[in-house]
C-alpha cells in the first residue's frame, strides 16, 4: 500500500511558499539574520549547519510556534502572519523531541491525535497508518517501549494525520535504522509526489540526498543560496557545499 493513498487526498495544485527577512534574536545574541528561503509545491529542501547555526530555530518559526523580531511569510504572493492559526494548520512540525505519550501504545497515540486534528479516521485506517511506518506489530505496546527510530516513525505517522500542506521535519532520520530511513525517503518522495511541500534539517545530508531537491546552508545566522541537486552525487555536492573543508593545494 502506497503512502499517498493514506496521507489524503490533496490535488498538485501549485503553490508558493516565501520566508522573507527573517530575523530573530535570543537577548543580544542574533540568531537569524534577515533569512530568505522559498518553497514550492512538490519539493524538498534540507537546511544543514553546525550545532547552533539556527537550523531549529528557523523550523519553529516557519511553522507558526516562534515568533521573529522581522520578516514576513508570502503564501502565493499574500502575506499571512507568522503565527497563524490557519498557518498552523497547513503546517506540521516533527520536532527532535517526539512529544508522544509514553504510556499508550501506538495505536492509542494515534487515535487521540486523530481526534485533536478533528479527523475522521477508522480503527482500520489508524492501523493502517501503523503498518505503513513499520509498527503493525508494535501496534498495541506502550511507546515507551520502542525505540528511538520505532519513536521517530510514529511521530512522522502523528503528524500526517492532519494531512498538511507542508511537513518540517527537524532531523527526520535521528535514530533510523537503514530500512526505516529507506521508508522515510519513500514517504517523503510521495508526499512530494502529491504537491507536499518539505522543509527540514539533517546531519547526515547523504541520508536525505535521494529525495532533496536542494540543500540551503545556515551558517551563524545568514541563510546560504539554494545549492539545487539536480541528479548529482554526494561527491559532487559536498565540496560546494562545505567550501572550507576542501584541503588547500600547496604549489610546487
Amino acid at each position: 500500500m502506497c503512502w499517498n493513498k493514506r496521507l489524503g487526498k490533496k490535488t498538485n495544485r501549485a503553490m508558493l511558499i516565501k520566508l522573507q527577512g527573517i530575523s530573530k534574536a535570543y537577548g543580544r545574541l542574533a540568531v537569524l539574520k534577515s533569512c530568505d528561503l522559498t518553497l514550492e509545491s512538490g519539493q524538498l529542501l534540507c537546511l544543514v549547519g553546525s550545532n547552533g547555526a539556527g537550523k531549529t530555530t528557523l523550523l519553529r518559526v516557519a511553522s507558526g510556534l516562534l515568533s521573529a523580531e522581522q520578516g514576513k511569510l508570502l503564501v502565493d504572493g499574500a502575506e499571512w502572519p507568522l503565527k497563524n492559526p490557519e498557518w498552523r494548520r497547513k503546517c506540521a512540525l516533527v520536532a527532535h523531541k517526539t512529544f508522544l505519550y509514553q504510556n499508550l501504545s501506538g495505536l492509542e497515540n494515534l487515535r487521540f491525535f486523530s481526534r485533536l486534528y478533528q479527523r475522521d479516521f477508522s480503527e482500520k485506517e489508524l492501523k493502517e497508518r501503523l503498518a505503513e511506518a513499520g509498527l503493525a506489530r508494535a501496534a498495541e505496546k506502550q511507546v515507551r517501549t520502542y525505540s528511538r527510530g520505532m519513536q521517530q516513525r510514529l511521530t512522522i505517522a502523528r503528524a500526517l494525520l492532519s494531512d498538511p500542506d507542508v511537513l518540517i521535519l527537524d532531523e527526520p532520520f535521528t535514530g533510523l535504522d537503514k530500512d526505516g530511513s529507506a521508508l522515510l525517503v519513500r514517504m517523503l518522495a510521495e508526499l512530494k509526489g502529491r504537491g507536499g511541500m518539505v522543509l527540514m534539517t539533517s546531519h547526515d545530508p547523504q541520508a536525505a540526498l535521494a529525495v532533496t531537491d536542494g540543500f540551503v546552508r545556515l551558517s551563524r545566522g545568514v541563510l546560504g543560496e539554494v545549492l539545487w541537486v539536480d541528479g548529482r552525487s554526494w561527491s559532487e555536492i559536498e565540496p560546494n557545499l562545505y567550501p572550507e573543508c576542501i584541503p588547500e593545494v600547496s604549489a610546487a
